[in-house]
């Protein structure tokens, strides 16, 4: 037996607690025949009872259709992926979602997986064939703030992706390895950068997309804080001057990343680090700038469909209605009694008029 209540336990006992103070205390100063405040005590248990949802855990066993392939998607997530210089003023971010979301699209019944990468790699989704969850994870995606930032190396999330590939690849070894590098090719961490051969025999299909010019774009970086409309000129804080790092009008609590010499600091893309990556891994690199839909640069490879079962899945009983039966036939009664005294009380007044005109009174 699991309980789940329906507001906090916190506010499920503070309820509880105030419902069986309005019965305790009539009960305590005789307000009424005390037998029913201690049943309306009674049937606030029940209340409790029911808000607590209880319910049994079972596990069952369901049937998916799923492809044998796993699809990794490897996202450059430093903040040069907000440098706005995607399809116009768009950041290169946006852009990667968009072609990350019709990709996906490409791949029904397949495992999908995210591992972002900026100073640090980590899988954001594990894999799952939940195509709505990972359209979720995309929507969420963000750059990673500059103050954040101790560099980064375009191939960071290459242990990521060799630990998640061989646990994977371990448990389904029948299952096809995709991987798709989402990146800018701009390398700012003083090491070198690793080779990914190894990952070319291990993999089945993919391709590496490049986001920006090599003019480069300004990148605007969020406050952590809300929209504030501050005073005093202070940029960001409502100054029109200075918010969006411009010296032109707008007034947002944005403004743009700066360099060492106080100017907007651009962000240009490095083709031939992308390209590299292309060559280690065995796949096409292919520049994105938001004229071309996905399917006209990559085709995905068709992979059957097999009907799956999945065992252990946990789902509940829940049994809250068997006790609110009975709050439902105590309100009932209630009811009753109510009906009773208001009936009681109309025959009463009559009797009354009629003492007082018989003493002469006026009614």
């Amino acid at each position: 037996m699991i309980f789940d209540p329906v507001f906090t336990w916190f506010g499920w006992g503070f309820l509880v607690l105030a419902l069986l103070t309005v019965c305790i205390i009539p009960a305590v100063r005789g307000d009424g025949p005390r037998w029913k405040w201690f049943a309306r005590m009674g049937i606030v248990a029940v209340l409790a009872l029911a808000l607590a949802r209880p319910g049994i855990p079972i596990k069952s066993s369901t049937e998916e259709y799923e492809a044998a392939a796993d699809v990794y998607f490897l996202v450059d997530t430093t903040t040069s992926m907000a440098a706005e210089d995607y399809d116009g003023d768009k950041t290169r971010l946006e852009g990667v979602k968009e072609d990350m979301l019709e990709l996906a699209e490409q791949f029904p019944g397949t495992r999908l997986s995210i591992i972002t990468f900026a100073s640090t790699a980590a899988t954001v989704m594990p894999l799952t064939t939940d195509h709505a969850a990972f359209a979720s994870a995309v929507d969420v995606l963000s750059p990673e703030m500059s103050l954040n930032s101790n560099g980064s190396s375009i191939t960071e999330a290459g242990a990521e992706l060799d630990k998640r590939m061989a646990s994977n690849q371990e448990e389904r070894p029948e299952n096809k390895s995709l991987v798709f590098y989402f990146g800018d090719g701009e390398q700012t961490a003083q090491s070198p950068i690793d080779s990914w051969s190894s990952f070319a025999s291990r993999i089945d299909s993919g391709a590496v997309f490049g986001y920006g010019t090599p003019e480069g774009g300004k990148m605007k970086e969020p406050r952590p804080f809300g929209n504030g409309s501050g005073q005093g000129g202070e940029p960001g804080l409502g100054d029109p001057d200075e918010a969006d790092g411009t010296g032109g009008s707008g007034g947002t609590n944005e403004e743009y990343i700066r360099d060492g010499q106080g100017n907007p600091g651009i962000s240009k893309i490095d083709e031939t680090n992308l390209r590299q990556i292309a060559t280690d891994l065995g796949v096409k690199y292919h520049h994105r700038d938001g004229g071309a839909s996905m399917s006209s640069v990559y085709t995905a490879p068709k992979y059957d469909q097999t009907l799956v079962k999945k065992d252990g899945r946990v789902t509940v009983d829940e049994y809250f209605w068997v006790p609110l039966i009975l709050v439902f036939a105590w309100i009932a009664v209630e009811m009753v009694f109510g009906v009773r005294e208001l009936l009681r009380l109309r025959t009463i007044q009559p009797s009354r008029r009629v003492d007082h005109r018989r003493r002469g009174g006026q009614p």
